[in-house]
């Protein structure tokens, strides 16, 4: 992978901060990809072009523009599948939902199972759009992870044992700590004992491959979702790759436009297949982009994603290190982390490390607690005391938990390179040294 190259396929590589008050001009070195990722210029040029020259809705219209859209629309699907091991979706007993982001895609898997009795399962260590939805729909156990921040699998295996478990979910890549589960050894877990597994991929497919495997594999992915902004594409289009039968078993997500066959004042004929699930206009050309990012990522391979990554990650955090006061959440290994560092820093708020970053060397960081409060709190080693205190000062409207709690990220993207850690490290050994 040609680091250079990749720079120049990126807009936003190009980007230098304003001069103001407080800060001098500087380049922007952008590392907060855990919450979105710039699109590179193929796929922008995929999206404005579908914006400018083929902008019609899709399905049901025979006019030319309608058929081109309806075309791309659905070829997307095949690329987005293919990214994740799926060479033939058609005969692949899987079919892919295109949704407006990955909470709304889990939020799906778990309504798709909320008309099947059994309890839900997922991790202390879920982003909280993996976890919050399926509390709403029934009883949810979490499993939970040890001291360095790693999921607990025999306690996951003791609650499948001992409950009518239907769906665990599971993320395959942290947003705090950049830990990697093995899910197909979940996933052989899970089936072993009559269940099915959602995996929330947002965070890990512009890192490093996942492979859904066929249905009749004992390790197979049943569900899986992702985020197109979390991939190098547009906001506003992500998906849910799942069981055909499974999806046409559920009743409509959203019953309405788009999602019927045929409708009397007295009955409605519902769709099967995606269309069931996927109500009124899509984003269209955000789905067309989205697949344009999935070509994008196999074209560069994300074997090479994953080896430069590691590179920078096994640099930055031997200088991270070197810091006295800076402290990493998670004791994860190289093989088992994805590129997300978040650190705290004695003595000072994660809010002003993240604000200095920027205003001293152009970083862009992500603060707070990243949607992942439980598991936040667990690296931090918050007292349960503490916890009930600030849960008490929130209810009370006097406290926001980002107040008390939470850290800095760095979450490195494919075209970062060793200067800008470099930079990144210097720039917070400063602040630092000044606090």
């Amino acid at each position: 992978m040609d680091i250079t190259q990749i720079r120049e396929l990126f807009p936003i590589t190009q980007v230098v901060l304003p001069k103001t008050e407080n800060a001098e001009e500087r380049p922007l070195i952008f590392l907060d990809h855990g919450a979105s990722t710039h699109a590179p210029q193929p796929v922008i040029d995929t999206y404005l072009s579908v914006l400018t020259e083929s902008y019609a809705n899709v399905h049901r219209g025979e006019h030319t523009l309608s058929r081109i859209s309806t075309e791309m629309y659905e070829h997307a699907s095949d690329k987005v599948a293919k990214l994740v091991g799926i060479s033939d979706l058609s005969n692949s007993g899987m079919e892919v939902f295109m949704t407006t982001n990955t909470t709304s895609s889990l939020d799906l898997a778990s309504h798709i199972f909320s008309h099947i009795e059994g309890d839900y399962v997922t991790t202390a260590l879920e982003h909280h759009s993996n976890d919050l939805p399926h509390r709403n729909r029934g009883m949810t156990h979490h499993v939970s992870v040890d001291e360095r921040g790693m999921l607990d699998i025999d306690h996951l295996e003791e609650i499948l044992q001992n409950n009518n478990v239907k769906l665990v979910a599971v993320s395959a890549g942290s947003n705090v700590s950049g830990f990697v589960p093995d899910v197909h050894k979940i996933a052989r877990m899970v089936h072993d004992n009559g269940a099915k597994i959602l995996v929330d991929g947002a965070q890990r497919m512009a890192h490093m491959k996942i492979e859904m495997k066929p249905v009749d594999h004992p390790e197979h992915i049943d569900f899986l979702a992702g985020g197109g902004h979390k991939m190098y594409s547009p906001m506003g289009s992500s998906f849910l790759i799942g069981n055909v039968e499974d999806g046409d078993a559920a009743p409509p997500y959203i019953p309405g436009g788009g999602t019927v066959e045929f409708v009397t004042e007295h009955e409605a004929i519902f769709l099967k297949g995606p269309e069931r699930h996927c109500f009124g206009t899509p984003n269209i050309a955000g789905a067309i982009a989205l697949g344009r990012a999935a070509e994008f990522l196999m074209d560069v391979g994300l074997d090479n994603v994953r080896k430069h990554e590691v590179e920078l990650m096994s640099h930055t955090l031997k200088r991270m290190d070197e810091i006295e006061g800076v402290h990493i959440l998670g004791d994860i290994p190289l093989d088992s982390k994805i590129g997300v560092i978040s650190f705290v820093v004695d003595g000072i708020h994660h809010a002003k490390v993240s604000s200095e970053l920027d205003r001293l060397g152009g970083v862009a960081t992500r603060n707070g607690c990243f949607c992942a409060h439980p598991y936040l709190m667990h690296l931090l080693k918050v007292d349960p005391k503490e916890i009930e205190e600030i849960r008490k000062e929130i209810i009370s409207g006097n406290l926001k938990p980002e107040t008390k709690l939470g850290g800095v990220r760095a979450t490195i993207g494919i075209y970062n390179t060793i200067e800008e850690m470099d930079t990144f490290v210097d720039t917070l050994e400063e602040i630092v040294k000044h606090s």
